[in-house]
């Protein structure tokens, strides 16, 4: 062992065959040169493979970032202000279509109007107006956005139709503010008038709703007045969740706003007090009728316009320069970072490596001698299972002897405790159980001289200690399914004392399989955790237990209406008793799976199903050997 020792330090010293330098403080002393040579090779190889791809890599990406982000930013907003404008002209497109209904259609127009002219209504001008308001509550009810639609004709009686409630007059409506603003204004043909306003949905001024007013005049008089009126009510939170999905850049903003620049719609990450600067914007007209894009700068942010057709409101989008501009200084940062953190990593490892190339040897010095003094300690690498290099496997080879020995040692003495341990427990759980139940037989007889009569407290402590006797009660474990059944009825008792009308059990037995052989105390656990779940998460539970013989098996269900599990739960918990340990939550589920098991010599004879919000459903099967179909 000495002389493969010597010949392995002689490579790397340098030193001949046959010196005395096999001691570790002369190697550290004479060969620090060498130790600098495998760190700048390894330093190398390091630096080469992981800085300068990074370093090409960089400045590549941040040459193309910076030379294509901004034409990339002006389409991608562009696009968006179109998608936004495509958006908003439903709304004149829904308005036309009820103009063609309303003003265009004879025979709607004239029924409409001498509905809203009459004093009184016959039978068929009721079914007119139940047509009528058809025609108007399909798009309103169809359409998100939405809230209600409003057609009005001059009449000597304040009417108007409404999708809200039919025929509705003023001096009884809860929102008549629409027709005020309606005959203070003058509108000039085939235009829409836009006003941003609350409408209140009950007497209370508390109770209102923002909306969007959007007006639509037809039958125009002679005198350049018009007679009818379409106004439909919109939902700004409609269109702000669909501005809040577009926001591609920190910061930035989308609006809606009027033609004179006021905000009609904010998206949702626009704050409520931010001015628009829309002015200078507004001003050029012709480049808005045209369709174009105008975009303005605006203190340290982009902001870009464009009109909607028809409806001349303007869709705004506020975007921060420094959120456009912010992806190439991204990178740059990222690349130095990378690229510092690269070196510092590559240093490391190249002295780690060197560490280890260089004092590999002195531990195998370290291991050769544990060995000769019969106390062997193997290499990390020898441990795991993996040689790394030639000194390795030469210490392995010569170690496995004394490894073998060592490790059968441990095995021997560790069996020994565990042997102790269990033997420990054993005669702990036989003595516990005994104690248990002296001790309820003596509470029983205390509590009963003190109250001198039966009560309730007595009627528990012996239902609780027949459920202790039940366990105790012979060592086999196999049972019939009669004596389970009647433990599982003085638990549910015992239980019922406490919740009272909460807790419902259904017993749904047939007689033939009262006689078949189950394990003893398997159905108790399954009805607990029913009632422990159940009860905590709703106010009453009902549990029904189903036994049937089916073929040579005996399939006891216990079935609930608590909370149930999710997919994701269910999956988790049949892991847990597919596993050698449970999960901690379902221990009495675990301990009945694994009995059943080593009880018939077969898995899978527990199987649960279970739905969120519905109960669940755990069937245990019980092999019956002696039984025909």
């Amino acid at each position: 062992m000495r002389k493969i020792l010597s010949a392995l330090l002689s490579n790397i010293t340098g030193r001949r065959p046959g010196s005395t330098s096999t001691s570790i403080k002369y190697v550290k002393q004479s060969d620090a040169a060498l130790a600098r040579k495998f760190f700048l090779d390894n330093f190398r190889r390091v630096i080469v493979l992981s800085l300068i791809p990074l370093a090409v890599l960089g400045s590549l990406t941040i040459f193309i970032t910076d030379r294509y982000i901004r034409y990339s930013v002006e389409q991608n907003n562009e696009s968006q202000l179109n998608q936004m404008n495509q958006l908003v002209q439903v709304i004149p497109a829904e308005l036309d279509s009820l103009s063609l209904s309303f003003d265009k259609d004879p025979k709607i127009k004239i029924r409409l109007e001498a509905i809203l002219n009459s004093e009184s209504f016959s039978f068929e001008e009721l079914e007119a107006l139940f047509y009528l308001r058809n025609v108007i509550d399909v798009p309103a009810n169809s359409k998100p956005y939405i809230h209600s639609i409003y057609i009005y004709y001059d009449n000597p009686y304040g009417r108007f139709l409404s999708t809200r409630d039919g025929l509705e007059q003023f001096a009884v409506s809860l929102d008549s503010d629409w027709f005020s603003y309606y005959r203070s204004h003058s509108f000039r043909e085939e235009e829409f008038a836009t006003q941003l306003r609350e409408l209140h949905t009950s007497s209370g001024k508390e109770h209102a709703t923002e909306v969007i007013s959007v007006y639509k005049p037809f039958a125009a008089s002679g005198s350049g007045q018009y007679r009818g009126l379409i106004v439909m009510n919109v939902l700004p939170s409609y269109f702000e969740t669909a501005l809040g999905q577009w926001n591609q850049w920190s910061d930035s903003r989308y609006y809606l706003t009027d033609r004179n620049g006021t905000p009609l719609v904010r998206s949702h990450f626009a704050g409520s007090d931010e001015p628009l600067p829309l002015n200078a914007a507004i001003d050029r007209t012709d480049e808005l009728a045209r369709g174009d894009v105008i975009r303005i700068p605006y203190r340290d942010a982009w902001v870009s316009l464009k009109q909607v057709p028809r409806l001349e409101w303007n869709t705004v989008s506020v975007i921060p320069k420094g959120a456009l501009y912010s992806l190439p200084r991204t990178i740059v940062y990222i690349t130095v970072a990378l690229s510092l953190a690269s070196l510092l990593l590559s240093v490391l490892y190249a002295l780690w490596i060197t560490r280890k190339n260089y004092r590999q040897i002195f531990r195998i010095v370290d291991v050769l001698d544990s060995a000769d003094q019969n106390d062997p300690q193997p290499l990390p690498s020898a441990r795991a299972g993996y040689i790394s290099d030639v000194y390795e496997l030469i210490v392995s080879n010569i170690l496995d002897t004394f490894l073998e020995q060592k490790y059968l040692r441990m095995q021997l003495s560790e069996r020994q405790a565990k042997m102790e341990l269990l033997e420990l427990k054993a005669l702990q759980s036989q003595m516990n159980p005994h104690f248990m139940s002296n001790t309820l037989h003596s509470i029983y007889w205390k509590t009963f001289q003190l109250t001198r009569s039966p009560n309730e407290a007595c009627r528990m402590i012996e239902q609780l200690s027949d459920l202790l006797e039940y366990g105790l009660r012979g060592p086999d474990d196999s049972v019939k399914l009669r004596d389970e059944l009647a433990n599982v009825r003085g638990y549910v008792a015992l239980q019922r004392t406490r919740f009272a009308e909460r807790l419902q059990v259904l017993w749904d037995i047939d007689e033939e399989t009262e006689d078949c052989g189950v394990v003893k105390i398997s159905l108790q656990p399954l009805v607990e955790n029913s009632i422990h779940i159940g009860l905590e998460a709703n106010k009453t539970l009902s549990v029904k237990i189903k036994c049937r013989l089916i073929g040579n098996a005996l399939k006891v269900t216990v079935i609930d209406n608590g909370p149930g599990m999710s997919e994701e739960r269910l999956g988790q918990v049949r892991g847990a008793l597919r596993s050698d340990s449970p999960d901690g939550k379902r221990v009495g589920l675990f301990n009945t799976s694994k009995r059943l098991s080593l009880h018939y010599g077969q898995g899978d004879l527990l199987r649960i199903v279970s739905k969120q919000g519905f109960g669940t459903a755990v069937t245990l099967t019980f092999p019956q050997p002696n039984k025909t179909e």
